[in-house]
C-alpha cells in the first residue's frame, strides 16, 4: 500500500503541472477582455466599402475602426428604440473631453447623419483627411450615456 501512495503523489503533481501549462498557453493565445469592453482601434480591419454603422440604445458600432483618407460613406441603421444621430468630429481629444454641459462639443464636425427614427437607415458620404475622429450621438442625454466611439483615418 505504501508503494502505491509513493507513485500517486508524483503522478498528481505531473497532472497538476500539465493542467497549469495548458491554462498558461490558453491565457497567452486566446483573446482577453470582457464582452462589455469596446474593441481597440486596431481590432477591426480598415473598411474597403461603405462603413456600416449600428446605432443602438446607447452605442455606436461601426463595421470598421479605421478607414483610408478620402471619400468615406457611412450607412447607419438605427436598431434601437430611440431616435439617434451620428455626428463625425475630427479631434485629437478623447471622447470624454468633448463634453460641453450635458452634450458634446461639435467643434471640428465634418458632417453628420441627422436624427434617424428606430428601424430607419440613412447614409452620408464625407471627404475625410487623415487623423482621429469621434462618432457621437448628440441627441439630449445620449452622449452622456456613452454613445460615442473613435475612428482612425489613415
Amino acid at each position: 500500500m505504501q508503494q502505491q501512495r509513493t507513485r500517486t503523489v508524483p503522478m498528481l503533481a505531473l497532472a497538476f503541472l500539465g493542467l497549469a501549462l495548458i491554462g498558461l498557453v490558453a491565457f497567452v493565445l486566446l483573446p482577453s477582455g470582457s464582452g462589455n469592453s469596446k474593441p481597440a482601434a486596431s481590432s477591426r480591419p480598415a473598411a474597403t466599402g461603405p462603413v456600416k454603422v449600428r446605432l443602438t440604445d446607447f452605442k455606436i458600432s461601426p463595421s470598421a475602426s479605421a478607414v483610408s483618407a478620402g471619400k468615406v460613406t457611412f450607412a447607419a441603421t438605427n436598431t434601437g428604440k430611440d431616435e439617434h444621430e451620428m455626428v463625425v468630429v475630427r479631434t485629437n481629444k478623447q471622447p470624454s473631453q468633448l463634453r460641453k454641459g450635458n452634450e458634446a462639443s461639435e467643434a471640428g464636425s465634418v458632417g453628420e447623419i441627422s436624427e434617424t427614427k428606430p428601424g430607419a437607415s440613412k447614409q452620408v458620404t464625407l471627404n475625410l483627411k487623415s487623423g482621429r475622429y469621434v462618432l457621437l450621438c448628440n441627441v439630449p442625454g445620449h452622449f452622456m450615456a456613452g454613445m460615442y466611439t473613435t475612428l482612425t483615418v489613415k
